[in-house]
C-alpha cells in the first residue's frame, strides 16, 4: 500500500493528505447525524472533513478546533500518547504476527472478538495481547472475509480493513470516566446491545 500512513501516527488537520485521513473520513461517514457527516472518502483533509470533525469534537464536548489529536483520537477510539499503557504500541504501528505480544495485539483480538462469532470462537478467550495460533486462525478468518490474501499477518491492508469493518476494542471502557465512557466506540457498544435487547437507552 503505497503512502501508507497508520492512524494515529500523526495530528491530523487540514491540508493532510494519506490513507489515515482516508480511515478518518470512514469513521466519520459511519456515524448517523447529529455525530457524524457524510463526507467524501478521498484521503483530502479538506474544508468538509475539518467541518466534520468539527461536528463530531463539538459532540462530545472537546475543543472544537477541528485537528484530530490525541483527545479526539481517544473519542474514536484510538489510544495514542499520552493515553497508550506503559510499553504500549499505537494499533497499526507495526506488522503483527505469530509470536507478536503486546498492547496493540489486545486490540486485535478485542476488534475481532467484537465483530463476529466466528472470530470470538476462533480466538477461543478473552483477548490477552500474545498472537498465538488462535489469533492467526481468526486473522485469516477476517481476511478472507474482507477479501485479502490469508497470510495471517497484520500489515497495512489488513489494518485499514480492520479499521473499515470493525467498531470498536481499542480501548478499555468505563461507566463515570470522561475518557472511556464516551465517543465512537460506545456508540456501536451501544448498537450492538441495542439490537441483542439488553440497550433501550
Amino acid at each position: 500500500m503505497v503512502g501508507y500512513n497508520y492512524l494515529g501516527s500523526r495530528n491530523l488537520m487540514r491540508g493532510m493528505e494519506g490513507t489515515d485521513v482516508e480511515l478518518l473520513q470512514r469513521l466519520l461517514n459511519n456515524l448517523p447525524e447529529p455525530i457524524g457527516s457524510r463526507i467524501a472518502i478521498d484521503g483530502i483533509f479538506g474544508p468538509r472533513t475539518e467541518a466534520a470533525v468539527k461536528k463530531f469534537q463539538g459532540h462530545f464536548n472537546l475543543a472544537a478546533d477541528g485537528i484530530v489529536g490525541p483527545n479526539t483520537f481517544l473519542f474514536l477510539g484510538i489510544l495514542v500518547h499520552p493515553y497508550l499503557p506503559p510499553g504500549g504500541r499505537v494499533f497499526g504501528s507495526r506488522t503483527l504476527t505469530r509470536g507478536s505480544s503486546g498492547y496493540d495485539v489486545w486490540v486485535l483480538q478485542n476488534r475481532l472478538a467484537s465483530t463476529a462469532r466466528d472470530f470470538a470462537q476462533a480466538l477461543g478467550q478473552p483477548a490477552g495481547g500474545y498472537f498465538d495460533d488462535n489469533t492467526e486462525r481468526a486473522v485469516r478468518m477476517f481476511q478472507q472475509d474482507v477479501g485479502l490474501t490469508d497470510d495471517g499477518i497484520v500489515g497495512p491492508r489488513t489494518f485499514y480493513k480492520l479499521y473499515e469493518y470493525t467498531r470498536m476494542g481499542g480501548r478499555y471502557l468505563r461507566r463515570g470516566r470522561w475518557d472511556r465512557n464516551q465517543g465512537y466506540d460506545v456508540y456501536w457498544l451501544q448498537r450492538h446491545l441495542r439490537q441483542l435487547g439488553y440497550y433501550s437507552g
